[in-house]
């Protein structure tokens, strides 16, 4: 639209809004309605179509059909013939909405350092959400969903809020893009917040609205988007491979249960998103302790921290996880730091840089953050739905469950913020007595009776059922290291007894992990001492100083050679030959151990992996037993992860009291070990031939190739391998971890005699 043209039909132009090369926005009056309007302007490719111009008309007026209050509304589309056959302007006569967009809030805020409050961002998402479901209920998806396309209404601001978010540009994407080449190539800003799906050329859908929502939620809570790159081919590239930075690693203060409502939406396999924008935005309300807005309160269906979509309706028992990023919003933590909410008015410190975080990703500090956040996510996927009746259950039948999972307020040389919270889920409840309360305990080990018992909560029956989130102390002690056993009293509804064990006729319920050594164990280990080596401290990890058991370190150090893979590829676009082979160097130092990596590396090769994480290799040699004669847990040639798990994993389900599903979980995590052997195996080869090359071979396309499959096999290793056609992860460190932590779980039943 030339400057000079100043008039189209009843319009008259007056500001020129904004522009780019694929057209531009006006503010303009139209004469005829007596009101200020928007006029955009794009060119578009005509296609040979004879009925394109026939479903474009029929789109545009389902598009101008949509009359909701956070909705730009279309007075108008006109397409009007340029002076070149095979292209038109389109010109979209809008509603005029007096504000800035969202991106410039994002440029005057964000950008400064400065975070939005709690309270802003709910109203911002509820407001929006609901837009976009009526919108979605109506057939139209967006398909372009950004910050510049937000726009914020001065008019609706009260005082100290943001203006009213009204979204614009609704199924324009979808219009233009009906036929090949309609569509202009997207520019960074839209490439920011495409969704994986649209960014390998398949058409938009709900869900990729959805996932550009969660982009713009990470951003908003975050500080920074999730991926960075200055080529739009960069960014649509990391959509579709590159797992987003956890928002941990940015700042700590981000609670485990805001970062799984901001993460879920960022899953690469659609169906693992929210069902709908609104039901996002119930969970983010209360991740951050905030009443759900009254705008939302029909779309509340479910108690709290229940919801699910259609596909998670099937739930899982309490020992397996379905799926390593299909993040299952945990009920929030009350005491929790993150985005300040209306009643605290914290905010964020100034985000870090992304060349800062991404120097970051390979301190321990925060690769620990990272494993622990992620298996927080992973510890919400075992809850069960259990049914809500009441009806009589034998003596002796299992009621539900409760299960360690972990906060990830811990602090890198302890194993705190582990198994520091208990979850409860159980059915067939019957109401206390009256005058009554339950309340839940855990207890000791049965030969530690100096252990005082911990005293968990008051549990509420809600038609039978009890759901319960134990938060754990402020150090956020590994409780698992001292209590095995778990039980419930029922007590004076205002009184708990002090001590539980002194009068066994208030208990109802009880469970405890097995403590009797196996006689098939020839180091007399216990079930429970072989699940403390695997998720608390072990022997062969003590000696060296290390916390946290076999399954943190494993995890922990096999999503280190993820990013380290990662970063090795993006290497070989920079051409740094230097900074590739430094990133193979550590990855078999990892791989290797320090006691063996000289074997896979050049002679006189200094370590470059942290010394003390990589005192343990996660492959290293075949193992000797550890029941063999002259074995010490301190030998420099310890068994590399994937065998002490194993080793470990197969003295836990040895006891006598091992249950089928114990049994059967234990089959599936050493087939997941031996997946992710494999994995690394081939890592292993992948680095040994790129080390042995020359820094010029290196650059070549060729090993391109062997660079992205090795970057894949680690990531693969970390995160397990996506099943398409069940929609799940499957394998991997992340789901090893969590599955073994679910071999701790206490099947609850009726109490029916002392211990």
């Amino acid at each position: 639209m030339k400057t000079e043209l100043r008039r189209i039909g009843q319009y008259t132009l007056q500001q020129r809004l904004g522009g780019s090369n694929g057209g531009e926005v006006w503010k303009a009056f139209d004469i005829q309605s007596q009101r200020s309007v928007a006029i955009k302007s794009l060119r578009i490719h005509l296609p040979t179509d004879a009925d394109f111009m026939k479903y474009f008309k029929s789109y545009a007026e389902a598009i101008g059909s949509l009359r909701h209050p956070n909705i730009v509304r279309v007075h108008d589309f006109q397409v009007l013939p340029s002076l070149q056959s095979d292209s038109a302007l389109v010109y979209i006569v809008m509603e005029y909405v007096e504000g800035p967009s969202l991106s410039d809030y994002i440029q005057g805020t964000l950008h400064m350092g400065k975070i939005p409050l709690g309270t802003d961002i709910v109203h911002l998402f509820a407001s929006a959400s609901l837009a976009i479901d009526y919108a979605h209920q109506h057939g139209i998806t967006h398909g372009n969903l950004k910050p510049s396309n937000i726009l914020l209404n001065r008019n609706s601001a009260s005082s100290g809020r943001l203006g009213e978010p009204v979204l614009t540009d609704f199924g324009l994407a979808t219009l233009l893009g009906m036929s090949p080449g309609t569509l202009p190539r997207r520019s960074l800003d839209a490439a920011c917040y495409t969704s994986p799906e649209q960014a390998q050329g398949r058409s938009a859908s709900e869900h990729s609205d959805l996932y550009s929502l969660g982009v713009m939620l990470y951003e908003l809570c975050i500080g920074v988007p999730p991926f960075h790159g200055n080529r739009p081919i960069s960014l649509l590239v990391q959509h579709v491979n590159a797992p987003p930075t956890p928002p941990v690693l940015i700042n700590p203060n981000i609670s485990p249960a805001l970062s799984q409502v901001i993460l879920r939406n960022l899953a690469k396999n659609p169906a693992e998103r929210f069902s709908s924008a609104s039901s996002m935005t119930i969970e983010l309300a209360r991740a951050l302790n905030m009443p759900v807005p009254e705008s939302l309160s029909q779309v509340v269906s479910l108690p709290e921290g229940m919801q699910r979509t259609d596909h998670q309706a099937t739930s899982s028992p309490p020992g397996t996880i379905s799926s390593a990023s299909s993040l299952q919003a945990a009920p929030f933590r009350k005491s929790s730091p993150g985005i300040a909410g209306h009643h605290h008015g914290t905010s964020f410190p100034a985000p870090a840089s992304p060349r800062s975080r991404r120097r970051a990703l390979f301190g321990p500090w925060y690769v620990i953050a990272f494993i622990a956040l992620l298996v927080v996510s992973l510890g919400t996927l075992g809850t069960l739905f259990l049914s809500p009746h009441t009806t009589p259950v034998a003596p002796d039948q299992v009621v539900g469950h409760a299960y360690f999972v972990n906060s990830g307020q811990f602090d890198a040389n302890s194993p705190q913020g582990l198994n520091d919270e208990l979850q409860i889920d159980l059915s067939h409840i019957p109401d206390p007595s009256p005058g009554k309360s339950y309340y839940a305990w855990l207890l000791g080990d049965r030969n530690q009776s100096e252990t005082v018992p911990i005293l968990l909560g008051r549990l509420t029956v809600n038609h039978g059922q009890v759901h319960f989130l134990y938060q754990g102390s402020q150090q956020h002690t590994n409780v698992l290291a001292f209590v095995s056993r778990f039980l419930i009293t029922e007590n004076d509804a205002h009184t708990p007894t002090g001590n539980p064990l002194i009068d066994a006729s208030t208990w109802r319920y009880y469970a405890e992990i097995p403590q009797t050594p196996s006689p098939l164990d020839k180091l007399h280990f216990s079930m429970l001492d072989h699940l403390r080596h695997l998720l608390v401290e072990s022997p062969e990890l003590k000696v060296r100083g290390l916390h946290g058991g076999l399954a943190f370190w494993f995890a922990r150090n096999t999503a280190t050679i993820s990013g380290l893979a990662s970063s090795a590829r993006d290497d070989r676009h920079n051409q740094d030959t230097t900074a590739i082979r430094d990133q193979l160097i550590r990855i078999l130092d990892y791989l290797d151990g320090a006691p063996f990596v000289h074997t896979d590396v050049p002679q006189g090769t200094p370590l470059l992996a942290d010394p003390r994480a990589v005192q343990v290799a996660l492959l290293g040699p075949v193992p000797q037993s550890p029941d063999a004669p002259g074995y010490t847990y301190s030998d420099e040639a310890s068994p590399g992860y994937v065998y002490l798990i194993s080793i470990h994993m197969e003295g836990a389900i040895q006891s006598p009291q091992t249950t089928p599903t114990q049994r059967q979980l234990a089959i599936e995590i050493n087939e997941g070990i031996d997946g992710v052997k494999r994995l690394l195996e081939q890592v292993q080869q992948d680095a040994r031939q790129l080390l042995g090359m020359s820094n010029a071979r290196v650059l070549e396309t060729s090993s391109q190739s062997i660079l992205n499959d090795l970057a894949t096999r680690a990531q693969n290793a970390y995160t397990g391998q996506l099943d398409p056609a069940a929609g799940q992860s499957n394998g991997g460190a992340l789901w090893i971890y969590g599955n073994l932590q679910r071999l701790a779980t206490f099947d609850v039943r009726p109490f029916a005699a002392a211990p």
